[in-house]
């Protein structure tokens, strides 16, 4: 065993939560009165934390609108953006495949922890995380600094953990946490022709 504990990012790792990310960000420009721009980067608004979101996205500068963007889209989200999520093809077996090998588990998301844990409840995967970690609403703790929360409560060494994940923020997290990280490209970062990554949920069996 190559490790003692996975950690898994959620958005585009574990799950395809696009349909409900994307309405819950133009549900909020809406509800705030924020117009969309025409040159908006849908692409990078998945990954970062909330509030970097808005901000890269959509260029919107001001804190104050920032805040109340983010209040918005948690609503929307609570209420109905989480349920639209769905599991990639695999992926629950590979969950209950190291689960039963021993492995500890855990999700490290730039979501709001209550909608993490609030989802892991919801489709049924509570049973097999036992780290449950994600950030506060204006998104002030960075990945990196999730992962050694994770680590500290699991009493384990960086080095005897590992990330997977789907963009560049899971890989400067790992880098920023001191552990690993395995690649995946079939969420919202990461394309075939990043070097490494995995194309396929049960590849994270070999590479643990």
């Amino acid at each position: 065993m190559k490790y003692k504990a996975v950690f898994f990012d959620l958005d585009g790792t574990l799950m395809d939560t696009s349909e409900g990310v994307f309405g819950g960000g133009r549900y909020a420009m809406e509800t705030v009165g924020v117009e969309i721009p025409s040159d908006a980067k849908w692409n990078i608004f998945i990954g970062p934390p909330l509030g970097d979101c808005f901000r890269l996205s959509f260029g919107v500068k001001d804190e104050d609108t920032v805040e109340k963007l983010c209040e918005a889209y948690h609503e929307y989200y609570m209420r109905e953006g989480r349920f639209l999520a769905k599991f990639y093809p695999g992926i629950l077996d590979v969950l209950e495949t190291l689960k039963q090998r021993g492995y500890q588990l855990g999700i490290a998301s730039m979501k709001n922890e209550d909608l993490v844990q609030a989802m892991c409840k919801h489709f049924g995967v509570d049973k097999y995380f036992s780290q449950q970690l994600g950030i506060d609403l204006m998104g002030t703790m960075t990945k990196g600094a999730l992962l050694k929360e994770g680590f500290k409560r699991l009493g384990l060494k960086p080095q005897e953990c590992v990330l997977v994940g789907d963009t560049d923020t899971d890989v400067r997290g790992a880098k920023e946490a001191g552990c690993d990280c395995i690649k995946v490209n079939w969420g919202f970062g990461f394309t075939s022709d990043e070097k490494g990554s995995i194309s396929k949920p049960e590849e994270i069996l070999n590479l643990v």
